[in-house]
C-alpha cells in the first residue's frame, strides 16, 4: 500500500492519498482545507472515493477538489457536513456526504478494503478506518495524545471508551488527523 500525507490548511490537517500502488485510483481520507494544494497533489489522478473520519471543517473543506467521488461519513456526523455551527466552520460548507460509514462496514475502494471502527468522543460520528495494519484515526487518536471534546457533540466519556478500544490494537500504525504517524505499542 502507498500512503501520501498532505498537511493542509491553517490547522495542518493530514489528508491522506492512499492506493495499492502508484498509478492506481486513490482513496482520499480527510481532504483538509486547501483546495488548490489538493488539486495539485491529485494532478488528474482517478479518485475512487473519499473517507471522512469526522465532519469538522478542517477535514471537509477540500471536498470540492474531489467532486464526483463518493463521500463516506458516519450517519451521526452527516448533519455536520452542511451545518457550519456543528462543524465549526468559518466558511460555508454545502457538500453533503453521499454514503454512510457504520461500525463494522467494509468499504472497498480502489482495490483496498477499509473496515470502519466507530470511535465517538471527538464528534458523535468520529470513525477510524483500518486497512491491513494501517489505521487512519482522524482526531480520535494522535501520537502522544487524543482529540478534544469541548466542541459541539464532543464527549469525554465516549472518547475515553474509544481510546480504550484502540489501544488494544497493538502493532498497528496510526495515521492521525494532525501530526506525525506512529504505532500503537
Amino acid at each position: 500500500m502507498h500512503i501520501q500525507t498532505l498537511p493542509l490548511g491553517p490547522l495542518q490537517t493530514n489528508c491522506y492519498l492512499v492506493c495499492r500502488q502508484p498509478g492506481d485510483p486513490l482513496v482520499v481520507i480527510d481532504p483538509g482545507d486547501d483546495i488548490p494544494a489538493l488539486e495539485r497533489a491529485l494532478a488528474g489522478q482517478a479518485v475512487a472515493g473519499v473517507l471522512l473520519t469526522h465532519a469538522h471543517f478542517d477535514h471537509i473543506l477540500g471536498l470540492p477538489a474531489v467532486a464526483g467521488a463518493p463521500i463516506y461519513v458516519h450517519a451521526l456526523d452527516a448533519a455536520a457536513m452542511t451545518d457550519e455551527r456543528i462543524n465549526c466552520s468559518p466558511k460555508p460548507t454545502r457538500i453533503p456526504a453521499t454514503a454512510t460509514a457504520a461500525e463494522g462496514d467494509v468499504i472497498s475502494l480502489g482495490g483496498l478494503e477499509f473496515t470502519v471502527l466507530h470511535t465517538p468522543g471527538h464528534t458523535p460520528g468520529s470513525v477510524c478506518y483500518r486497512c491491513g495494519e494501517e489505521l487512519f484515526t482522524g482526531d480520535t487518536l494522535f501520537v502522544g495524545g487524543f482529540g478534544r471534546t469541548d466542541l459541539p457533540g464532543g464527549s469525554w466519556e465516549q472518547l475515553r471508551q474509544s481510546l480504550r478500544r484502540l489501544i488494544m490494537l497493538h502493532g498497528v500504525r496510526i495515521h492521525p488527523g494532525h501530526g506525525e504517524s506512529g504505532y500503537i505499542e
